[in-house]
C-alpha cells in the first residue's frame, strides 16, 4: 500500500473535557505547503472538494490515530466517533476519543498542548503539476484516497513507525516534467469536457444503481422489522436515492444539449451521415469491474500486500455485557490460528484483433477493453460463489466447510428453505440475497404453498425481479445445477458482510501490438490481467443447501 504523508500546521483544541471531543482543521485546502521533498523540491496544495468526495466514496473506514500507530485509535467514522467534512476552509475534522488507557492519555496531551498538530495519511488518483521557478515545483492533489488522520506532536514522521504497518512512505512523488505550461486549443479542451462528462455521468450511474440495491435492502428490512430504525433507514436511503437520481438528470440533460448542439453543427457543415459519435472514453476500470457483477460489488475489498495474508473469520457473534465499574470489560476472542491463509492469483483473458479491422472500426479497441474487463469480473464473481481454493482460485463459499450448510433434496420444499434462510444470523439475514443455479429456480418456482407460488416477480426501474420471502434471487450459471448428492445449488448470503476480495493488483488492460511479438503477424493483442485472492471473513452472514440422498 502506497501512502503518502503530510503535516500542517493547523492547531487541534479540547472542545468538551468530560467527554474528551477534539476538533481542528486537518488541511485548509488551496493553500501551498512548505518546501517538500528531498531530491526533487516542490510545494503542494489540495484541491477545493477532493477531500469531500474522497469521504463521500470512502471504501474502509477512516480512523483516528495517535501518532500514526494502528494499534492506537482514539476513534473511527466506523462507530461515528470521527466525523470529517469539507468546509470552505478544509478538511475539518470532530473526534470523540475512546476512554482507553492510551485515549485517556491523548486527551491530556492534547489539552495541555503537547500534541497539537494534525496529519493525514492520503493515496494519490490524480494530480496535476507546473514548474515555478528554478527546480521548484507546484504540486496540486484533484484527487486522493483518505486513510487516516493522526495526531502527532512533531512534524516530522518516524519511518520505524511506519514501517510496523507495512506502507511504502513516498516522500517523493514521480514528477511529470513540465517546462511551460500549453494553453489548449478551444477543440481540444471541448473533448476533454465531454470526456470528463462522459466519465462523470458514468459514475453517477453506478452510483445511482448501488444505492437503489440499498434501497431495496432497506425496504426488505422495514418489511421483517416495522420498527423507527429500520423507517428512519428506509427513508435516508430513500433521500440519497432520489438526490443521486435529480444528479444524473442533470448530468444527461448536459449531455443532450451537447449532442443537440453537434448536431445542428454537423447539418450546417454538411457532415455526412454514418460518422460515429460514440464517446470513446471509458469508466474507470475497477468501477466497470464491479459494474459487471453485483458479487464483485457488494464483496468487502482489501489491499493484499506481499506474498501472504491471513484473514481471521468469524464463526460466532459475542455480546455486550453488563458489568459493574472497575471490572474489565470482556473482549472478542480472535484466533488468528484461526485465520485463511491468502496470496496473490493471477487472472486474465485476452482478445486479438487484426491491425486492418481495427482501422476501420474505431471504437472496436474500447469496446474491447470493456469485454476483457467484464469477463474478467464474471469470472471473479465465479470463483467467490464456487472457487476451490487451489493455487489458481479463490476460496468460493460452495466448497468451504466452514459455511453452515443445510441438507436439501433435488427436489426443494418450502420446509428446506426456510431451514436454510434461518441457518443465516438474523443480524444479517435483511440484508441477504439468493443465488441459485438456473435448473434448482425452476424447481424453486413451481413450489406452490396456500394456492400461491413461493416465487413472487416484482418490477424496479423497468426490471422484473424474481424474489423468494422479499429477498431477491440472482440465478446463475456459475452454481451446480443440483442434480447430484453432493451439489451447491443454492446459496443465501449477505455478500457485503460475508466476503472478502484481496487485491494486489487491480485490472490492467494491456495493449500488445506496435514493437512487440504480436505485430509481426499484423494483429493486436488486449490482454486484461488482475491478482487478487477472497475467502468468506464471516459465517455467521452465509449459508448453503447441499443435496443430499
Amino acid at each position: 500500500m502506497k501512502m503518502e504523508l503530510r503535516v500542517q500546521d493547523v492547531e487541534l483544541v479540547s472542545e468538551n473535557q468530560d467527554e474528551m471531543i477534539v476538533s481542528g482543521y486537518v488541511n485548509k485546502t488551496e493553500q501551498l505547503s512548505e518546501v517538500l521533498g528531498s531530491s526533487k523540491r516542490f510545494k503542494e496544495k489540495i484541491r477545493r472538494g477532493a477531500f469531500q468526495r474522497a469521504i463521500a466514496n470512502k471504501q474502509r473506514d477512516i480512523d483516528f490515530l495517535l501518532e500514526h500507530k494502528s494499534n492506537q485509535i482514539l476513534s473511527s467514522t466506523r462507530n461515528g466517533s470521527l466525523h470529517l467534512e469539507e468546509d470552505s476552509v478544509g478538511l475539518k475534522m470532530t473526534a470523540k476519543i475512546a476512554k482507553t488507557s492510551y485515549g485517556k492519555d491523548s486527551y491530556e496531551l492534547i489539552k495541555s498542548g503537547i500534541l497539537r498538530n494534525m496529519s493525514f495519511g492520503f493515496k494519490n488518483i490524480r494530480d496535476s503539476w507546473k514548474k515555478t521557478a528554478g527546480d521548484l515545483y507546484e504540486r496540486t492533489i484533484e484527487e486522493l484516497l483518505l486513510y487516516e488522520v493522526s495526531v502527532v506532536k512533531d512534524p516530522a514522521y518516524s519511518q520505524s513507525t511506519i514501517a510496523a504497518r507495512s506502507i511504502e512512505i513516498i516522500e517523493d512523488p514521480e514528477i511529470r516534467e513540465i517546462e511551460e505550461i500549453q494553453v489548449e486549443e478551444p477543440e481540444v479542451k471541448e473533448v476533454r469536457k465531454e470526456q470528463d462528462l462522459d466519465l462523470q455521468i458514468r459514475k453517477t450511474q453506478i452510483e445511482f444503481e448501488k444505492q437503489k440495491a440499498s434501497v431495496s435492502s432497506a425496504e426488505r428490512m422495514f418489511k421483517l422489522s416495522d420498527s423507527n430504525i429500520s423507517r428512519s433507514y428506509l427513508e435516508r436511503t430513500k433521500k440519497v436515492l432520489e438526490e443521486k437520481r435529480n444528479e444524473l438528470s442533470k448530468l444527461q440533460e448536459e449531455q443532450k444539449m451537447i449532442e443537440e448542439l453537434k448536431e445542428e453543427i454537423r447539418e450546417l457543415q454538411s457532415v455526412g451521415a454514418g460518422q460515429s459519435t460514440i464517446s470513446k472514453q471509458v469508466a474507470p476500470i475497477t468501477e466497470l469491474l464491479e459494474n459487471t457483477s453485483d458479487v464483485v460489488a457488494k464483496s468487502r475489498k482489501i489491499k493484499l500486500v506481499g506474498q501472504e495474508l491471513k484473514l481471521p473469520y468469524e464463526t460466532g457473534l459475542s455480546d455486550a455485557e453488563f458489568v459493574l465499574d472497575g471490572d474489565p470489560i470482556p473482549e472478542v476472542s480472535l484466533n488468528l490460528a484461526e485465520a485463511t491463509k491468502l496470496s496473490p492469483k493471477r487472472i486474465g483473458i485476452a482478445q486479438r484483433f487484426s491491425n486492418v479491422l481495427l482501422n476501420e472500426v474505431g471504437v472496436l479497441e474500447e469496446h474491447s477493453k470493456s469485454k476483457l474487463v467484464s469477463r474478467v469480473g464474471k469470472k471473479i464473481e465465479e470463483e467467490i460463489l464456487v472457487g476451490d481454493g487451489t493455487l489458481t482460485g479463490l476460496h468460493g463459499i460452495a466448497p468451504d466447510v466452514l459455511v453452515p450448510s443445510v441438507n436439501i433434496a433435488i427436489a426443494p420444499t418450502e420446509l428446506l428453505l426456510r431451514a436454510l434462510y434461518l441457518k443465516v444470523n438474523s443480524e444479517y439475514r435483511p440484508f441477504c440475497k439468493w443465488y441459485m443455479s438456473e435448473q434448482y429456480f425452476e424447481k424453486v418456482a413451481k413450489i406452490i404453498v396456500n394456492g400461491e407460488y413461493i416465487v413472487k416477480s416484482k418490477t424496479i426501474d423497468n426490471k422484473v425481479v424474481a424474489t423468494l420471502w422479499e429477498h431477491e434471487i440472482e440465478v446463475t450459471n456459475a452454481i451446480a445445477a443440483g442434480d447430484t448428492i453432493g451439489q451447491v445449488p443454492i446459496i443465501f448470503a449477505d455478500i457485503a458482510n460475508a466476503y472478502t476480495l484481496a487485491i494486489s493488483n487491480d485490472v490492467v488492460v494491456t495493449k500488445l501490438g506496435k514493437d512487440s511479438i504480436v505485430s509481426v503477424s499484423g494483429n493486436t493483442l488486449f490482454m486484461a490481467e488482475m491478482y487478487c485472492d477472497g475467502s468468506v471473513h464471516n459465517y455467521q452472514a452465509v449459508a448453503k443447501g447441499t443435496i443430499s440422498a
